[in-house]
């Protein structure tokens, strides 16, 4: 018991680190663009800037069509790995570049890198953990990503005060290889039967889900079912909804610098917030997920998005009115951290338990089918969003945007929650019946 529990902390361990640096790889642009707009040797603007983040998500939806179905027929740890090693060598050329149209590109692939991480590590857990230790499990990898953010938001923009932007994407390429080159030790013989956790090895292991639908399927097959569901289409439409609020993070630092008049490593640090809002709310709601009943979550999730929407508007009627430039300051920075923790636990949990136990084997495809239409409506909106922001007063319009669609993820997580729970009450009668 003790020997399992140890191969169980070492894979969440693994996870937890990969995890990181492929958010890190992503996140350091949101840090550096501050900086990046006050460089006169750069064609930026905010418009423009919001073009590189939108040719980003369009890499990360390209990557959830396609990484989702290798790490079902490759393993996880191997995608993850090789993920995490690609997405290195493009952040690091990401910093020598100066054209626009190079800044698309290599953002499109650094993306496209870090996009397997999800389905990788649902392949990784799918074979490690039992369906109730699910929910903690994924707590805990969300929690490694938040960290990530925080860490970078925090350590990267307190370098801007000595170095270029240029240098953070070089600090964070050396520290994803570093860790890309250590992680194949810390996976090396993870599980009994199965040090590369690939499905052929998984076929060999004690199933953890019994006579699954999908267990025979191939992956046409599999497509076929999960669109033919409508718990699918709900989580979608539900997920792609808070992956638009989740693209206010990258937007934060230039939100704050030309609201405020921040300098860009200010502007950094205070953007912190809402990662750190994340990561308190990801560390507790993995375990809240498994303690609480069908029927409670619904009435918990829906809670802390109702919440979102409310500071959402108050951030928007504090455009509109003349407050003290400290206050509103301090207001707005308390505002961007209880908007980060509301959104996280609905946005992170419900779909990666949903995605393993109505996925089965090909719990990576589904959540990469997912993440693509996520990403999809992530991608319209930084190129909107962007340009709006970069109109006179576009803020107010930017926020706008974000409370329509808070409103209508509220309405379809509810939806989906409310669904999940008939489910398995319809489930519970069946064998009560049997």
């Amino acid at each position: 018991m003790g020997k399992d529990l140890g191969l169980e902390v070492r894979i969440v361990i693994s996870m937890c680190i990969g995890y990181a640096m492929l958010m890190l790889c992503r996140t350091v642009v949101g840090v550096a663009g501050p900086a990046m707009l006050l460089d006169p040797s750069l064609q930026l603007d905010t418009a423009s800037f919001g073009a590189i983040l939108g040719w980003g998500t369009a890499g990360n939806l390209t990557g959830k069509l396609t990484n989702g179905v290798l790490a079902d027929k490759l393993g996880g740890s191997k995608v993850f790995i090789f993920a995490i090693g690609f997405a290195a060598v493009a952040t690091f050329i990401f910093g020598t570049l100066s054209s626009n149209t190079a800044f698309f590109a290599v953002y499109f692939l650094t993306v496209f890198a870090k996009s397997a991480g999800w389905p990788s590590m649902a392949n990784i857990i799918r074979a490690s953990f039992s369906p109730s230790k699910h929910g903690r499990v994924w707590g805990f990898i969300a929690t490694s990503s938040r960290i990530s953010s925080v860490a970078t938001t925090v350590l990267l923009s307190s370098l801007l005060l000595v170095m270029s932007w240029r240098g953070l994407f070089f600090i964070a390429a050396t520290i994803a290889l570093i860790c890309a080159i250590i992680l194949p030790i810390l996976f090396k013989n993870t599980k009994k039967d199965s040090s590369d956790l690939s499905v052929e090895a998984m076929k060999n292991t004690e199933p953890l889900f019994d006579n699954h639908p999908l267990d025979k399927a191939d992956t046409f097959t599999a497509i076929l079912f999960f669109i033919k569901n409508s718990r699918f289409w709900l989580i979608s439409l539900g997920v792609s909804s808070l992956a638009v609020l989740f693209e206010f993070q990258v937007f934060i630092p230039i939100y704050l610098s030309q609201t405020f008049d921040l300098a860009p490593a200010q502007a950094g640090m205070a953007s912190s917030a809402f990662p750190l809002g994340c990561l308190i709310a990801v560390f507790s709601g993995g375990f809240v997920v498994d303690k609480l009943s069908k029927k409670k979550l619904i009435f918990a999730m829906g809670g802390t998005l109702v919440v979102a929407i409310l500071c959402l508007f108050t951030l928007r009627y504090l455009g509109t009115v003349e407050f003290d430039t400290q206050f509103e300051l301090a207001l707005t920075i308390g505002l961007i951290f209880t908007f980060g923790f509301a959104i996280s636990p609905a946005y992170y949990i419900p779909m990666s338990v949903f995605s393993i136990s109505f996925g089965g084997r090909h719990c990576g495809l589904l959540v990469g089918l997912i993440d693509a239409l996520a990403y999809f409506g992530a991608m319209i909106f930084d190129f909107v969003g962007g340009a709006v922001a970069n109109k006179e007063g576009g803020w107010q319009d930017f926020l706008l945007i974000l409370i329509v669609t808070s409103i209508i993820a509220t309405m379809t997580m509810i939806a989906f929650l409310y669904v999940e729970y008939l489910n398995s009450k319809s489930k519970q009668s069946s064998l009560q019946s049997a």
